[in-house]
């Protein structure tokens, strides 16, 4: 027997209806929670493969720098780097000259003694980098002594250079370390030279060579020499470290005219430097030294005179485009009048880098 139904009883086809609802809400439930894995999912594995934050541009890489050092200018020695900068130099000190010692009444010579004179130079230079390791360079440059001291106007007198020079600079890097360079230049100028003692010693021979003729004429002390300069050179650096660099240059003069007076004749120039930056160090001590040493020495009988001149510099090395410092130098060689001299000179060394 059948079972009876104690409420209104469902036909089949409403038992039918509600099975189907309830599984369509079971559907419908787990495609939601199903939804909702797949969208913390997608999350997830967006998240991990989000794209990391672009890299920082690399660093400006000056010119100058070699190895994680850069180079501190010095005018004692050329750089084998090519760059686009302009400098600045200007230079006081003071030396002592070896003259003739002149009796006035009469005027005679008895002898040698050393006579003090002041001198100065200013320099600007323009470098302009026109290829990747090639550039061209202009240079003024004007130099000048005066004697100071008893006597030292007659027998030292004055001299003042003006010079002007262009030129072209090649550069080859070896690797991260090493840098050559060969250079061209090419100057002018003239050298104005005003000393009393020559023309009073030439006037006193020609009085005793000619006592009828005897005349006192004291403008043969004056000179003009106007010399035009060719200049090769080779240079390079080194840099072992980012606190620590050398450089080596050589230099050939070849002169196309010349006096007696004139330091531009044939000759040949060797120098080196070494410098120190204790920034790469010492993150709080933007401050660098160097040290440099340059000879000049005569090819031939015609060739300059020895000269030897050393230095001590202490720069800024805050900023890459910057170099700012302060050089002392002692130069031992001759006057533009042949004369033997010694001199301590401070310089001061300012350039600033585009490149």
């Amino acid at each position: 027997m059948l079972p009876t139904c104690e409420g209104p009883c469902l036909t089949p086809g409403e038992i039918m209806i509600r099975i189907v609802s309830h599984a369509a809400r079971f559907l419908v439930a787990g495609a939601l929670v199903a939804s909702a894995i797949v969208a913390a999912a997608q999350d997830t594995a967006s998240t991990a493969v989000a794209p990391a934050t672009a890299p920082a541009p690399a660093p400006e890489k000056m010119g100058r720098e070699l190895g994680g050092h850069y180079f501190m200018p010095s005018h004692l020695i050329d750089d084998p780097f090519s760059y686009t900068a302009f400098a600045m130099y200007f230079g006081l000190g003071s030396g002592n000259a070896l003259g003739p010692e002149i009796q006035p009444l009469p005027p005679a010579i008895i002898g040698e003694k050393w006579y003090g004179y002041t001198g100065l130079g200013l320099g600007m230079l323009m470098n302009v980098k026109i290829l990747e390791y090639l550039s061209v360079r202009a240079l003024l440059n004007t130099t000048a002594y005066l004697g100071t001291g008893s006597g030292a106007a007659l027998t030292v007198g004055t001299s003042a250079r003006i010079t002007g020079d262009v030129g072209v600079k090649g550069s080859l890097p070896l690797g991260d370390h090493w840098r050559l360079g060969a250079t061209l230049d090419v100057g002018y100028g003239p050298v104005f030279s005003l000393l009393l003692a020559n023309g009073l010693i030439a006037e006193l021979n020609n009085c005793r060579a000619n006592p009828s003729q005897c005349s006192i004429d004291l403008g043969g002390g004056f000179q003009q020499i106007n010399t035009v300069t060719w200049v090769g050179g080779l240079t390079g650096s080194f840099a072992p470290t980012p606190y620590l660099g050398f450089t080596g240059n050589f230099q050939f003069i070849a002169p196309t005219k010349t006096g007696d007076a004139s330091i531009a004749q044939n000759g040949l120039v060797f120098a080196a430097s070494g410098e120190f930056d204790f920034l790469p160090l010492v993150k709080w001590l933007p401050l660098g030294v160097n040290a440099a040493y340059q000879l000049t020495t005569g090819v031939g009988g015609n060739g300059v005179a020895t000269a030897n001149e050393a230095g001590f510099g202490l720069y800024y090395t805050g900023r890459p485009h910057l170099a700012l410092g302060l050089e002392i130098d002692w130069k031992w060689s001759t006057l533009e009048t042949q004369q033997t001299s010694t001199a301590t000179l401070a310089w001061v060394n300012f350039r600033y880098y585009w490149n």
